[in-house]
């Protein structure tokens, strides 16, 4: 999640939030290289000899230690959130065949302790869950006539169908399916009667 988060912020124009960027993704993949090491001693080592690194060898350094200034529970559960709200979006567009080209505007219903985090996460919904814009209304406001909806347990987010998919298409593909999924179930009945 952090690399395609961080992707916008290595692309972009911004020298100091690109450096920052990649030195955390740096350390991380360092950290992880010194969990791995034991298990696969010469893979992790060829890798870090490719990385900024102190020492000679991997194997000579230092276990990671856990540190209570690196737990940062407020940004995780933020992050949490969006990630659910970005999976159910990426799901119901799936289910409904929609190109991740195709963007839609999204409106999110979230309990206002919740919401804050959602509105720092418009960058990442508009990039990850493809949203053309992110509008935020009360909890319990009725989606617009036409909309699709997913839901997750902190928010409720809906996208007009008609910015997603070709109404008369999806119900002729919709029609399709039924059919054969009758003809298939016909079949199993005929199968469960002999």
């Amino acid at each position: 999640w952090y690399i395609e988060l961080t992707k916008t912020r290595l692309q972009g124009e911004d020298e100091d939030s690109k450096v920052r960027a990649q030195q955390v993704l740096c350390w991380v993949l360092t950290q992880m290289l010194k969990l791995l090491h034991p298990f696969m001693p010469f893979l992790t080592e060829e890798i870090w000899q490719a990385l900024p690194h102190e020492g000679d060898f991997l194997m000579t350094s230092s276990w990671p230690v856990a540190d209570e200034k690196l737990d940062f529970p407020e940004s995780e559960k933020a992050m949490e959130l969006i990630m659910d709200l970005i999976r159910a979006v990426r799901t119901r567009r799936s289910e409904m065949n929609v190109p991740p080209s195709k963007k839609a505007h999204l409106t999110v219903a979230a309990a206002p302790e919740d919401e804050k985090f959602f509105q720092l996460g418009i960058p990442f919904l508009k990039k990850l869950a493809y949203a053309s814009d992110v509008t935020f209304v009360a909890p319990g406001t009725a989606p617009e006539a036409g909309s699709v909806t997913v839901v997750t347990h902190a928010a409720q987010a809906s996208m007009p169908m008609a910015e997603l998919v070709d109404l008369e298409k999806e119900k002729a593909r919709m029609e399709k399916e039924l059919k054969k999924n009758s003809a298939e179930l016909q079949k199993l009945e005929t199968k469960l009667q002999n």
